[in-house]
């Protein structure tokens, strides 16, 4: 996947049906992929999820459909093994928005962003860098 580092990713979802006239039903969709930097760029993601959903249109601005909350959760784990980041944090837009709402300090919103989501560890990467400090 990506050269570049990744630490933690902060996953934004929605259930939402974005083509009502397909008569498909809502589904959770992936809004937005952050890591450190801001706004990650999708096309691992979109990578990732194509593997498992051939049907999947990578020129969608979303990522999706999941059907329900359980694989989005899986999907992220996955992701976050790939990218070998330490942990992935999932937020509802609702929950975003609150987040958004409610905190002052930007410092704040992030930290908020990554304690108060669906919060999943990547335990490989957390024993890695546990051992790193150990055997320094």
């Amino acid at each position: 996947m990506s050269d570049l580092k990744i630490e933690y990713l902060i996953g934004v979802y929605q259930y939402f049906n974005p083509n009502p006239e397909e008569e498909r039903g809502a589904a959770y969709y992936l809004l937005y992929l952050l890591d450190q930097r801001g706004v990650l760029e999708k096309d691992d993601a979109k990578k990732l999820f194509r593997e498992s959903h051939q049907d999947y249109d990578l020129k969608s601005k979303w990522l999706g459909p999941f059907e329900s909350l359980d694989t989005i959760n899986q999907f992220a784990f996955t992701l976050c093994e790939k990218l070998d980041a330490q942990k992935i944090s999932l937020l509802s837009v609702q929950e975003y928005n609150g987040l958004l709402e409610h905190t002052l300090l930007a410092s704040d919103f992030l930290l908020d962003l990554l304690e108060k989501g669906s919060v999943i560890e990547n335990i490989d990467k957390k024993e890695k860098g546990f051992f790193k400090k150990l055997f320094r």
